[in-house]
């Protein structure tokens, strides 16, 4: 396995709304990335040619959601957390049960133009419930694709950077591109 590392809180997580106190039955910032346990090296890695296929799919899956109105129209909502490096999180919260399914993220997340436009979306985020899954949940061919286990918040999470390049990887959590 990984060498594995706790990450420490990056930013200030913004408390969410009731929506997100909803989906997960806690309280306080549940998909903030504070207390995550971030694999160190496998992220890093180049995905196969399966992955990247699987990739493509995702982003043409998803370039409908460029368009933030039309994101909410399909049911994703702001929750209200940004970090920095990463970007807005929106959730739909019908998406999060125990299964991957690639074309069809948990959550979107979004950049702030800095002209003053509409947010841009970056990238796509996946989360499972460490409850409905003890281990890390089978993502994308081969192994680059390394889920964070928030203990704090009791999810697994998986970033996937389909919109913005990503220098750290395709499947890192946060991105140095992204301000």
């Amino acid at each position: 396995m990984n060498s594995m590392k706790t990450r420490g809180t990056v930013g200030h997580a913004a408390l969410l709304g009731p929506i997100a106190i909803i989906f997960c039955g806690l309280a306080g910032p549940v998909l903030a990335h504070e207390g995550d346990v971030v694999a160190t090296t496998a992220a890093r890695q180049p995905p196969p040619a399966a992955a990247i296929l699987q990739l493509e799919t995702v982003r043409q899956a998803t370039a409908r959601f460029r368009d933030v109105a039309q994101a909410e129209a399909e049911g994703y909502v702001d929750i209200s957390v940004f970090f920095p490096h990463m970007g807005w999180h929106y959730l739909k919260p019908e998406l999060l049960d125990e299964k991957f399914e690639a074309t069809q993220p948990e959550l979107l997340v979004y950049a702030d133009d800095p002209c003053g436009g509409p947010r841009r979306l970056v990238a796509v985020e996946y989360a499972v419930p460490l409850a409905l899954s003890k281990f890390a949940p089978r993502g994308f061919s081969g192994v680059s694709d390394v889920w964070t286990a928030n203990v704090a918040f009791q999810l697994w999470t998986l970033h996937a950077w389909v919109f913005e390049y990503n220098a750290d990887g395709v499947f890192a959590a946060y991105n140095p591109q992204v301000p």
